[in-house]
């Protein structure tokens, strides 16, 4: 199902338990973004989950957002100039996805005030250095994967990534110079929209069980981020 400005304005809004007006999104098969133009700046945050998004990106300029839910779907790359449209964001939760290499993930380096990001389940989780790296690299970074930051952790990562002089380590260039996975899932246009336009045709036992979790999945996220903050006000 294409993102279309009829199915924002029929998609329900509310304020969810941290307080922000959410647009829900969830659960459409939405094989990318766009039009989001219709939303006319009016949401704290947007709930994209279990969806079939590859890349995140195709944004307008949204002002006044602040978080983004986009676990479950495809996505493989993040665009280049995000922090540009997306000048407020401090939440993203990325959680089962499928981007696969650091250097992925340098887009999010200039969205400089994101305190919240959730990349488990997604195959770069997996690497050597994978926290630490996410740590050194967003520096505003307070939780990641729904575990607070340490100062520990900000020393370590700035003794592995960081020469005495204060510039890259070796290790640092060399995670840089990577290949990006999502050269290997490239974007093929139309395909997306293929399994859209099939989907009603081809809907497995597995998907709608998927249909079923989203509701949980969105009460554990929002459970998570609630905690997350108590924790940050206690603190």
């Amino acid at each position: 199902m294409k993102l279309t400005a009829d199915l924002i304005k029929n998609s329900p809004t509310y304020i969810n338990a941290i307080k922000d007006r959410e647009l829900d999104l969830s659960g459409n098969h939405i094989p990318m973004i766009e039009n989001l133009g219709a939303t006319r700046d009016l949401n704290d945050s947007i709930n994209l989950c279990t969806n079939n998004i590859r890349i995140l990106g195709n944004f307008p300029t949204l002002l006044r957002l602040r978080a983004l839910y986009l676990a479950d779907n495809r996505i493989v790359s993040i665009e280049k100039g995000i922090a540009e449209y997306l000048p407020q964001l401090q939440t993203l939760v990325l959680t089962n996805n499928d981007i696969a290499e650091l250097v992925d993930l340098e887009p999010l380096r200039e969205v400089s005030g994101l305190e919240h990001l959730s990349l488990a389940n997604n195959p770069v989780m997996r690497q050597q250095y994978a926290r630490l790296w996410c740590i050194w690299r967003m520096r505003a970074l307070k939780v990641l994967d729904f575990e607070k930051v340490s100062e520990s952790e900000r020393k370590e990562a700035k003794k592995l990534f960081e020469n005495n002089s204060g510039g890259m380590s070796d290790l640092a260039k060399h995670i840089l110079a990577t290949e990006s996975g999502a050269s290997a899932n490239m974007f093929v246009p139309g395909e997306g929209l293929d399994i859209a336009a099939n989907v009603e045709q081809e809907k497995s036992a597995e998907e709608m069980q998927k249909e079923q979790s989203i509701a949980e999945l969105k009460a554990r996220i929002r459970e998570e981020m609630a905690q997350v903050q108590a924790m940050e006000e206690f603190i």
